[in-house]
């Protein structure tokens, strides 16, 4: 594990955690995570990338070395839980063992002469409801006949009348659009700094672990979504640490000031009074 030989090395300079965090930036609970090799404790693959390359370069260690040999401790524990989840499905898609066995229920045999009663009772019953079926008939025939012989007349449903239909109204007169139109004026435009301030906006267009100090003071630090446009005011200098650099674009007075390093490198860097 990469974090095993840094450790090792460390020691071997006879440098505590804290020695690693004054010269890195790199929060003590962050390397010791990268020692321990818990990896679920870091921001993320990019950055722990990022810190690790940080921390062999302080250590005069090969840097991209220790990245590769990261990266292949990631893709191993990627194999080993990819493996532990093929076997639990595995074992779920067993069947269970001692089953019970489901056993054909027997039918009780019939005492001798029972067809032969059962004969008997269905003729009887079909003649029963034979000369049931016929009363009926005969009654509901002489019922009709007697109905019809009144002379009675069926009473007339009128027809439901229509609703009378709305007339539909008149369309509203379009706008007639007008020949010169008075121009508008720019509604956000560029803030201009003070000359007493300095003010520094960023955008970040990934995930990016920063420290941001204003005047001395730290004003945030944490993991920054992707997607945000963050500014930051003071009297005399703004400094950032980027876990990610080539994730933050910096702006000043409306101006592209373009990123300050690549993807996973970890950059300081500072904005100062005009």
């Amino acid at each position: 594990m990469v974090g095993y030989t840094l450790r090792q090395e460390r020691e071997r300079q006879n440098l505590s955690i804290n020695d690693i965090e004054q010269g890195t930036s790199i929060r003590a609970l962050y390397i010791e995570a990268i020692e321990n090799g818990e990896y679920d404790k870091l921001p993320g693959t990019i950055y722990t990338k990022g810190f690790i390359k940080n921390y062999a370069k302080f250590l005069n260690m090969d840097a991209d070395a220790l990245a590769k040999e990261f990266m292949a401790d990631i893709a191993e524990l990627s194999a080993d839980t990819a493996t532990a989840n093929a076997s639990a499905e595995n074992d779920a898609a067993q069947p269970p063992e001692n089953k019970p066995e489901v056993k054909p229920v027997k039918q009780d045999k019939k005492p001798l002469g029972y067809s032969i009663q059962d004969k008997n009772r269905s003729s009887s019953g079909l003649l029963i409801v034979a000369a049931v079926v016929i009363i009926a008939a005969i009654a509901g025939g002489l019922w009709s006949w007697l109905t019809s012989s009144e002379g009675g007349e069926v009473a007339k449903v009128d027809p439901p009348q229509q609703q009378t239909q709305q007339a539909p109204q008149p369309a509203a007169p379009e706008p007639v659009p007008q020949e010169n139109p008075t121009p508008v004026a720019n509604a956000n435009p560029a803030p201009q700094t003070p000359a007493d301030k300095v003010a520094v906006q960023a955008r970040f267009n990934d995930r990016c672990w920063a420290l941001v100090t204003v005047d001395g003071n730290v004003v945030q630090e944490g993991v920054i979504e992707g997607g945000q446009t963050l500014s930051w005011e003071g009297k005399e200098n703004i400094t950032f640490r980027l876990g990610n650099a080539g994730a933050v674009e910096f702006f000043q007075d409306g101006k592209s000031l373009g990123v300050q390093g690549g993807v996973g490198d970890v950059v300081d860097k500072t904005f100062t009074r005009k």
